[in-house]
């Protein structure tokens, strides 16, 4: 063996030597400390992004909770307006009456403007009841409806209630095909028919496109009159005679 050899194998006998072995203890030192400072560091970080997320979840639920009440309140207000706009239209149907209503209205002011007294109106709507008591058969009369072209003279008027009332009329004349005017009325297009009752007041016109109703009142009987169009210039008149009021 030579002397290299055996120093060699001297070396190899005695295992790392101290400085190595210094380095492998700070080394895991070293490993340590870094394991130590991240958990740390971790630590920080969570407890932080922990209380930051519970810092928002309080937000939120006092956010939500605002909001519950705001719903609440808002709900409230809402059903107190639904309240208040059910209470104002049905002060609205009371105070303002529908179209019917309102036409009968319009008619006791023109009675009312007319002299008739108040308690005299008020006698009559209590008295009226739902349905007609009308007696006997309706009565269909006839008449020309006059127009500008009419020269025929005699059966233009209509008598009815034994000659107390009578209803006469006047028209548009009817046109041909080359636009000329005709002796007899145009049933399309609007007429005037005159109610006159004998002794019982200025005539009474009434203005529109057949067929045309209206009533007639003297003493304690009303007639309802209906006029529709009838044979070449004529008008048919029905009255029917009702107990009134």
């Amino acid at each position: 063996m030579t002397f290299g050899n055996s120093l060699y194998g001297a070396r190899k006998k005695r295992g790392p030597s101290p400085r190595r072995v210094v380095g492998w203890g700070l080394s895991l030192i070293l490993l340590i400390a870094i394991g130590v400072w991240s958990y740390q560091t971790g630590s920080d970080l969570a407890g932080r992004e922990a209380a930051r997320l519970t810092e928002e979840v309080r937000t939120l639920t006092e956010t939500v909770g605002q909001l519950r009440e705001q719903n609440t309140a808002l709900r409230g207000a809402l059903e107190a307006e639904q309240v208040r706009t059910g209470d104002l239209q049905a002060q609205y149907r009371r105070d303002v009456p529908d179209a019917e209503t309102a036409r009968i209205v319009e008619l006791v002011r023109a009675r009312r403007t007319a002299g008739i007294p108040a308690d005299r109106l008020a006698e009559v709507i209590r008295a009226a009841t739902a349905q007609w008591r009308c007696t006997g058969d309706p009565v269909t009369r006839r008449f020309i409806l006059r127009t500008p072209l009419t020269t025929a003279a005699g059966n233009d008027v209509a008598g009815f209630a034994n000659g107390a009332i009578t209803v006469t009329g006047t028209g548009v004349s009817e046109v041909d095909a080359q636009n000329r005017p005709q002796a007899w009325y145009d049933p399309a297009q609007p007429v005037t028919l005159t109610f006159n009752r004998i002794g019982g007041g200025a005539a009474q016109d009434v203005t529109g496109k057949l067929p045309l109703y209206y009533s007639v009142v003297a003493g304690d009987t009303i007639y309802r009159f209906t006029a529709v169009p009838g044979d070449r210039s004529f008008v048919n008149v029905t009255a029917l005679a009702c107990a009134y009021p």
